[in-house]
C-alpha cells in the first residue's frame, strides 16, 4: 500500500499541506519538523513522529530549490568553459576538472558543470547561469567571449581562471616567468634563430607566454619566426611545415609550442618527416601535464599546476561569496621542467 501511495505522489507531487492534513496539525508545524524551519513553536515527540511517518507514507520531497532561494544560498559553482567542449579525456581539462572538484570539496561546495551552452544564445546562456541554481561562478574563456560582459555587470560573484579578465578576479599561472626560462635555456644551448607556434584562437595566458618569450629572445639577441598551429591539438599548418622544410636554410634550431599538445603534435610530424629531436629540431612545450601514456621521448616544457590554480580559483569564489575582499589578480609560480627534446 505505501509502494502505491508512493508511486501516486512521485507522479502529484506531496505538498505540506498534504502531510499537515494527514496528521491533522497546521502546515506550520509540518515545516517546522521537515524543513528545520526557524521558529520558537515546540512540537511534541509523539507529534513529530507521527508526521515523519506521514511524509514517509506519501513520498514527500522537501523543495531544495524553495529552501536555497529562502535562504539565498544552493552552496553550488558553476563552471563556465568559453572554449567549446569539455573533453574529460583532455588531460588538461581533467586537472582543472580534478582541481575544482577537490577545492569545492574542501569548501563543502557542490559543482555544477555547464557543457551544453554551444546550442544556446548569450542572452540564454547568461539567464541560466543569473537564474538562482549556482552561488557563484568560475570562468574559463577569452576577454573577448561575449558573456564576460554580461556576468561582470552582474550580481553573480564570478572568478575567472587560466586567462585573466579585467573587472573580474582571476587566478593564473605566471605564463611570462615560464617563457623567459624557455628563452634563456634555449639561448644557452646555442638556438639563435627559433619557429614560436601560437595557438589558433583568442587565449590571455596564450598571448602573454608569446609576448614574454618574443620579448626575453629579443633581449639576448635572438630571432623569432612566427608560426600557428590550425587547431587547438596543435595540428601543423601548410605555412609552418613549410618553414621547418627550410629549417637549414633559415638556420631555424628549435620550435616554441603555446601548449604541450602543439608540442606533441610536432613531435609526431618531425617523427614522420625525418626530424630528429633534438639534433635536428629542439621542442618545448608549456604546461606540464603528464602525458596518459608513455611518451617515446620526455618534453622539455613548462610545469604549471593547473589544479592548484583550479582549487585557489574556487577558494577565492567561496571568500568573496562570504564577503570578504580578494585581489583582482593572483599568479601562482611555474616550474621550467627540462626533458629529452631541447
Amino acid at each position: 500500500m505505501a509502494s502505491e501511495v508512493n508511486s501516486r505522489a512521485a507522479i502529484k507531487g506531496v505538498t505540506l499541506r498534504d502531510v499537515a492534513e494527514q496528521v491533522a496539525v497546521s502546515p506550520f508545524t509540518v515545516s517546522v519538523v521537515l524543513n528545520g524551519s526557524k521558529s520558537n513553536t515546540r512540537v511534541s515527540p509523539a507529534t513529530r513522529e507521527r508526521i515523519m511517518k506521514a511524509a514517509q507514507d506519501l513520498g514527500y520531497q522537501p523543495n531544495s530549490l524553495a529552501r536555497a532561494l529562502k535562504r539565498r544560498s544552493t552552496n553550488i559553482l558553476g563552471l563556465y568553459f568559453g572554449y567549446g567542449h569539455l573533453e574529460p579525456h583532455d588531460p588538461f581539462h581533467a586537472e582543472v576538472l580534478t582541481g575544482l572538484q577537490r577545492g569545492c570539496e574542501a569548501c563543502n561546495k557542490d559543482l555544477m558543470i555547464h557543457y551544453s551552452f554551444h546550442r544556446y544564445s548569450v542572452d540564454e546562456v547568461f539567464s541560466e547561469l543569473v537564474g538562482g541554481k549556482i552561488d557563484g561562478l568560475v570562468i574559463i574563456a577569452s576577454p573577448g567571449d561575449p558573456l564576460v560582459e554580461r556576468v561582470r555587470g552582474s550580481h553573480l560573484s564570478v572568478v575567472a581562471m587560466t586567462d585573466a579578465i579585467e573587472g573580474v578576479p582571476s587566478v593564473v599561472a605566471d605564463d611570462a616567468a615560464g617563457s623567459v626560462a624557455i628563452a634563456e635555456h634555449l639561448h644557452a644551448k646555442g638556438h639563435r634563430i627559433v619557429l614560436y607556434r601560437s595557438c589558433p584562437g583568442q587565449s590571455d595566458s596564450a598571448s602573454r607566454r608569446q609576448q614574454a618569450f618574443e620579448k626575453r629572445a629579443s633581449e639576448l639577441g635572438m630571432t623569432t619566426i612566427a608560426g600557428r598551429t590550425n587547431d587547438w591539438k596543435g595540428m601543423v599548418s601548410d605555412e609552418e611545415a613549410h618553414v621547418l622544410s627550410r629549417r637549414a636554410e633559415l638556420g631555424v634550431t628549435a620550435a616554441v609550442c603555446w601548449g604541450d599538445p602543439s608540442a606533441h603534435a610536432l613531435l609526431a610530424f618531425c617523427k614522420a618527416s625525418g626530424i630528429k629531436v633534438p639534433s635536428d629540431l629542439a621542442v618545448v612545450g608549456f604546461n606540464g601535464i603528464e602525458s596518459p601514456v608513455e611518451p617515446a621521448q620526455v618534453l622539455t616544457t613548462v610545469r604549471a599546476c593547473w589544479s592548484n590554480v583550479a582549487q585557489q580559483a574556487v577558494h577565492l569564489l567561496v571568500k568573496s561569496l562570504g564577503g570578504q575582499g580578494v585581489p583582482s589578480l593572483t599568479v601562482l609560480p611555474v616550474e621550467f621542467f627540462k626533458g629529452d627534446t631541447a
